[in-house]
């Protein structure tokens, strides 16, 4: 796989580092217009480049995030149309109807609640400790008394707040910024999520290890669609088919193989 560029996933404001690849034409139909999603309509999709959610090999679109907004558009009747941009813009182009989607790791939370609607969950985070090569760091009792470093703003700084206590926080901006905190000893470690592992690790200046890695089965991940939105109850169902007919079973084994299955779908008959 190709390199990726270090995105920073979270909640509202999930975390990304991406080049902005331009805006689709405005004359592209929107599943927003006149004509609905199911009528045939263009479904405009936000997306923030990050293996292994969205990214492309040799022009090759490929993701998790993308396989699963694609599915979702056509059991819509709908055709996808995916805008990239960095993660921080998704939020607004949704609000001022730019985008009629968000597909991108994006953590359902109450303060994204206030604001947006959030499908039915479509995986769930998995978290995960990146340190570098020879760290006596090797279980999560083992952060303990150590710097750990979180993307400021993001849901990984408050699961670490919550589920860690005796620890020293050191707020970054993004995962290079941790890499690099790593690497001049400010942080002993870096608290992400785990999907984005593998691309750091490569691209990372200094050797890392991922000696932790685990379910945050309190942070399901989902669409998000303006609030009001009536296609949420044609997308929730579109994603129940999904999990029901093992579609979403084979795109999470083609990008989550190693991940174990979430109780959330063993509850929903997968």
């Amino acid at each position: 796989m190709n390199q990726t560029k270090f995105v920073v996933a979270g909640a509202v404001v999930l975390l990304g580092a991406i080049v902005f690849s331009g805006w689709l034409s405005e004359s592209a139909p929107s599943a927003s217009d006149k004509a609905s999603a199911s009528a045939g309509g263009t479904l405009r999709v936000g997306v923030a480049t990050a293996e292994p959610a969205y990214y492309k090999v040799d022009g090759v679109t490929k993701g998790f995030d993308y396989q699963m907004a694609r599915s979702v558009a056509e059991g819509m009747g709908a055709h996808a149309e995916f805008v990239e941009m960095e993660f921080h813009q998704l939020g607004p182009a949704l609000r001022e109807g730019e985008i009629d989607m968000i597909g991108a790791q994006v953590t359902k939370t109450d303060e994204g609640e206030r604001e947006f609607d959030f499908s039915a969950p479509y995986f769930v985070t998995y978290v995960s400790f990146l340190a570098p090569e020879g760290s006596t760091i090797r279980s999560r009792r083992d952060v303990n008394g150590k710097k750990v470093a979180v993307v400021a703003g993001t849901v990984h700084e408050r699961l670490l707040e919550k589920q860690y206590e005796d620890v020293t926080v050191v707020k970054v901006r993004d995962a290079a910024a941790a890499v690099q905190a790593m690497g001049t000893g400010q942080a002993d470690a870096f608290f992400y999520g785990a999907p984005y592992s593998a691309s750091i690790i490569q691209g990372a200046p200094i050797p890392l290890t991922e000696p932790i890695r685990y379910q945050a089965e309190e942070a399901p991940i989902g669409f998000v669609v303006r609030e009001g939105d009536e296609r949420k109850e044609e997308i929730d169902g579109v994603i129940e088919n999904m999990v029901l007919s093992g579609e979403w079973m084979k795109i999470k084994t083609d990008y989550f193989d190693a991940d174990p299955l979430s109780e959330v779908f063993r509850e929903k008959g997968v």
